[in-house]
């Protein structure tokens, strides 16, 4: 039944990648078109999610920026921007309280950081690629957005990790205290 879920929210994951670069096209079917003319066959179903992201440096750019401010706003003690979902709903949404993991992983708080967020360490990895391959040269940005699709490609990482953070968040929506 997991396995049957898995595969439904990572088909739905893709067919959503999909439609976005068909709609930009950016790519033709099949495979995950580069800038340098290169093409990555796209033997399996996985399509590239952050490769998509990082590719595009303006809207990386913007996306590190924001996650910066909010990060420095936590840090500083200040209240940041809060999730809409928890102030309408009253319920926490799926990246409650990852700005302060975050935070807290910064400072060295570890066990803290994955008591409030057990995802904190993805999201931080993944911001700090984001901001090393976003500064690159033309030349090793390709190369770098390339190699992380080609990853994409043969693991499906981003549909893993979506997968992890729903039943995480159901399951600190059922066991709030732990």
């Amino acid at each position: 039944m997991t396995f049957r879920l898995f595969n439904v929210i990572k088909m739905w994951l893709f067919q959503n990648v999909s439609r976005v670069q068909r709609d930009l096209r950016l790519n033709p079917p099949g495979c995950f078109h580069t800038t340098t003319g290169k093409d990555i066959p796209l033997g399996r179903e996985h399509k590239p999610f952050f490769a998509l992201l990082l590719r595009k440096r303006g809207t990386t750019l913007i996306l590190l920026c924001v996650v910066t401010l909010q990060t420095l706003l936590i840090s500083v003690g200040l209240p940041g921007w809060q999730c809409p979902i928890h102030s309408t709903l009253g319920i926490t949404c799926p990246g409650c309280g990852l700005s302060t993991a975050m935070v807290l992983l910064i400072e060295g708080d570890w066990q803290r950081a994955i008591h409030t967020h057990a995802f904190a360490p993805v999201f931080l990895f993944a911001i700090i690629l984001m901001g090393i391959v976003s500064i690159l040269p033309g030349n090793l940005h390709r190369k770098a957005v390339l190699q992380i699709a080609a990853i994409e490609n043969y693991i499906a990482f981003a549909a893993y990790i979506l997968f992890g953070i729903m039943i995480y968040w159901i399951f600190r929506l059922f066991v709030p205290y732990l």
